[in-house]
């Protein structure tokens, strides 16, 4: 067996080693998510139709955790998601992912920046960015036509995301 160069063995252990903070990572976050979500604030906003949310009163902030929890509460969410389900007949799943993990000041708030997803073993399709405001869970969708943020009650009624089939429509 003829030797191995330095080169190869650095890229083994380089990775290695991310494969290991992925999943510390992924840990991580199904830990925290679990145990930072307020659940019962999310599904009272959920079931009243809202579009903010109280901030927790222990932190002062919404966590990143709820937030994606706040998106995935919206009913089109719901459905995007159950659609993707169907049509890829479990092989792909829709999701919230950070797109930029900066937060974005609009109007005197800061908001995380966040995608739904179809994410399947290829490639995950982006359906729609969204603002969640940091200090009260106000959620905007950003719009890529203006390139600013609407309400989501504009955006239910202009876009109508409930009649959407897929990513590009």
């Amino acid at each position: 067996m003829a030797p191995r160069s330095p080169h190869s063995k650095t890229a083994a252990i380089a990775g290695t080693l991310a494969g290991l903070l992925a999943a510390g990572l992924g840990a991580y976050y199904l830990y925290s998510a679990r145990h930072e979500a307020a659940p019962a604030q999310l599904a009272t906003v959920a079931s009243a139709g809202s579009t903010a949310l109280p901030a927790p009163a222990a932190k002062g902030a919404l966590s990143r955790e709820q937030a994606v929890a706040a998106l995935m509460a919206l009913p089109e969410l719901k459905a995007w998601a159950g659609k993707i389900d169907a049509a890829s007949k479990g092989q792909a799943r829709g999701a919230v992912m950070e797109y930029d993990p900066q937060l974005r000041a609009w109007k005197g708030k800061q908001y995380y920046q966040l995608s739904f997803v179809e994410n399947s073993s290829d490639a995950a399709q982006r359906w729609e960015s969204f603002l969640v405001a940091q200090s009260d869970g106000e959620i905007l969708v950003d719009d890529d036509v203006s390139g600013e943020p609407m309400s989501l009650e504009q955006w239910r009624k202009e876009k109508q995301p409930l009649l959407r089939g897929g990513p590009g429509e």
